[in-house]
């Protein structure tokens, strides 16, 4: 599915129009094409600070998605009385308000932090600051942490991972599904090939970090193990669900079932390896099953994936909705 970065919370943008003007250095924000600058922080007035975070968002957005995503997972979006304010932007059709905010650019995902009136921008930088000032080591049902993995340095291997994964991953997947934001139906062998290669090196990391032994009877299995998701189980999963349906949709062709990279065989002399061998990345598999079944998931998933479908096959592009109005009720 096509997730997005809307809630069931309703915001209202005109409630914020007076009040959001941008003061500070002349940094660049997130794009919707992935181009990031090497700043994220931006300074506002605190002439109106809001009491709750603010954040800018497209329903459809994959950099915007991490950020949802992690809120959901900190609870944040489910307090009692909400701590989140979302405010969706239609980048086909950008409110001034907001143009003025981010000097011209309208580009999302943006966090507004309360009190301070701090703008915050980049999805991966994004998520960061959010688990800085909201996690809790008493939360036991937040990200997996230091604290409650068995690897006391699993939060910064996390975190060097989702640094390192939009040069990886998610570069390879755009390549497989087409080159880039567009869309190809016809298979690319050499593309793909390397996406699966990754894809391998992603299953032995899951390996590496949960116990073989019981990992195909687990209900859930994340990156760096542990009962919950972490920063890089967030900032890959949103473009694998994308690759994955699109992939399906435009070249019958099923993400985490390997067709042109055959991992290697290990040593026959390797016992033990032998044992640990498989011929299908099943780690993966079932990582990409787990986070399809995460509550944040499905409470991100988009609402008409039909309508979804059919705008990808007119527009052939996974960022048609950067140039025409669309949302995650009618894409």
């Amino acid at each position: 599915m096509f997730s997005s970065s809307s809630s069931d919370l309703s915001s209202s943008v005109s409630s914020f129009q007076n009040d959001a003007k941008l003061l500070g250095d002349d940094d660049d924000i997130d794009d919707i094409d992935g181009r990031t600058s090497s700043s994220s922080n931006i300074e506002r007035s605190e002439k109106h600070p809001h009491e709750k975070i603010v954040f800018y968002t497209h329903s459809l957005c994959p950099y915007a998605h991490r950020v949802r995503l992690c809120l959901d997972e900190l609870h944040l979006l489910r307090e009692e009385g909400g701590k989140v304010d979302i405010v969706d932007v239609d980048l086909s059709n950008k409110p001034k308000f907001y143009l003025d905010m981010t000097k011209g650019r309208g580009v999302v995902p943006l966090i507004e932090f309360p009190e301070t009136g701090e703008l915050v921008s980049e999805s991966l930088r994004i998520n960061e600051r959010l688990w800085e000032e909201y996690y809790s080591d008493d939360d036991s049902s937040s990200l997996t942490s230091s604290s409650s993995s068995s690897s006391p340095s699993s939060y910064e291997d996390a975190k060097r991972f989702a640094n390192a994964c939009d040069q990886k991953f998610v570069s390879l997947g755009l390549q497989a599904i087409g080159g880039g934001w567009s869309f190809d139906t016809t298979r690319n062998e050499r593309t793909l090939e390397r996406f699966e290669r990754e894809i391998w090196e992603i299953d032995a990391l899951i390996e590496k970090h949960n116990d073989d032994d019981n990992s195909n009877n687990k209900r859930k299995v994340f990156l760096f193990g542990g009962k919950r998701a972490s920063l890089a189980d967030v900032a890959i999963y949103p473009f694998a669900e994308r690759f994955n349906l699109a992939l399906q949709h435009f070249q019958g062709y099923t993400l985490g079932n390997v067709e042109y990279y055959h991992h290697p065989s290990p040593p026959s002399s390797s016992s033990s390896s032998s044992s640990k061998h498989h011929q299908q990345p099943r780690h993966f598999q079932k990582w990409l099953k787990t986070m399809q079944t995460q509550p944040s998931s499905l409470r991100c998933a988009v609402k008409n994936q039909d309508a979804l479908l059919k705008a990808w096959s007119r527009t052939k592009r996974l960022d048609y909705f950067d140039y025409e109005t669309a949302d995650y009720i009618n894409p």
